[in-house]
């Protein structure tokens, strides 16, 4: 039997791979296995297809409570400039006079 498991909100694959096998090194295995890139976003309820457990200790953590680091892209945000001596740049915007 396969082990398999659908993602949840804030997850990524490599969120994915870690919760099934208990490691990162099946992040290649487990991507050739599911047809999709490594970096491809994850549909919530998405069903992954797992390789061999490497760490069932780690598998046996993520049953409890599953990783979630998957990053939001926020375009509403208008990321602020960092200002001060050590950001700014010669010419750009610190005016030499």
């Amino acid at each position: 039997m396969q082990n398999t498991n659908k993602t949840q909100q804030g997850q990524n694959f490599i969120d994915m791979v870690c919760q099934l096998t208990g490691s990162y090194e099946s992040v290649l295995e487990m991507a050739i296995l599911n047809n999709r890139g490594i970096t491809t976003p994850l549909v919530i309820g998405e069903e992954i297809k797992a390789s061999a457990v490497i760490n069932q200790d780690v598998v046996n953590i993520f049953r409890k409570k599953q990783p979630a680091t998957a990053l939001e892209q926020n375009t509403d945000d208008a990321i602020e400039e960092l200002e001060g001596i050590g950001y700014w740049i010669i010419n750009k915007n610190f005016k030499v006079s």
